[in-house]
């Protein structure tokens, strides 16, 4: 057998063929991103949250990247040179759906009133507030009609529009930080809340994105 004319004098490392890996790990990292649905997720500002409420909001953000949803905030993912009303609606518009994180911030006492007999029984009573804007967007978003998913901590579930029968037809999930987090996420509530609402989310991602041009398929 007559021997070779060239022999590729090359380490031995270069000439074994290397594993495939699909997909590739750093493309995956790369491009995360860009096949999830983007979502509106309205939440306080982080200086403004202790470290139970910062866990429950990352704990969300995660869950709502397992359902392949990735969550916009103002200003933590994005932010635009425009006044703070018109970034929130070119997020929304920009968005198929809406969570809102309503978390207490603040624990405050009546000590006056405008002299309206309706409030005589509230002097002196103590309650927390949350952020003004866990009504602000969410009512935008309603305005443009995303689906909605709310979710207010216990010790302001009273607060306005999110006390008991305050949003019709939205069902209001309340969290007890003092149960800690893992309870919350574990329960069958939240798991059928969460998909209930990320199938809206995606049915209305699909009506919207269709092509403008549409057209009786042959056969039917």
């Amino acid at each position: 057998m007559a021997s070779p004319k060239f022999i590729l004098d090359l380490p031995e490392e270069q000439l074994e063929s290397k594993a495939t890996v699909i997909p590739d790990p750093a493309f995956v990292a790369k491009t995360n991103r860009f096949y999830k649905i983007p979502v509106f997720l309205s939440h306080p500002t982080s200086n403004t949250m202790n470290n139970l409420q910062i866990s429950f909001l990352l704990r969300l953000m995660e869950e709502l990247k397992k359902e392949l949803l990735f969550p916009r905030t103002l200003p933590n993912t994005e932010q635009y040179p425009e006044t703070t009303m018109t970034s929130i609606r070119r997020m929304i518009y920009s968005s198929y759906g809406m969570v809102t994180l309503n978390l207490a911030r603040k624990k405050v006492r009546v000590i006056e009133t405008n002299g309206a007999t309706v409030y005589d029984k509230d002097l002196g009573t103590e309650y927390w507030t949350g952020s003004t804007f866990s009504f602000i967007e969410p009512a935008m978003a309603f305005q443009y009609g995303l689906p909605q998913l709310f979710i207010t901590e216990a010790l302001v579930s009273g607060q306005d529009v999110y006390e008991s029968g305050g949003i019709i037809p939205f069902r209001t999930m309340v969290w007890d930080s003092s149960q800690g987090v893992d309870y919350f996420f574990k329960s069958t509530e939240w798991k059928e809340m969460l998909q209930n609402w990320s199938a809206e989310v995606r049915s209305g991602y699909f009506l919207n994105t269709k092509a403008p041009y549409d057209y009786v398929p042959e056969g039917q």
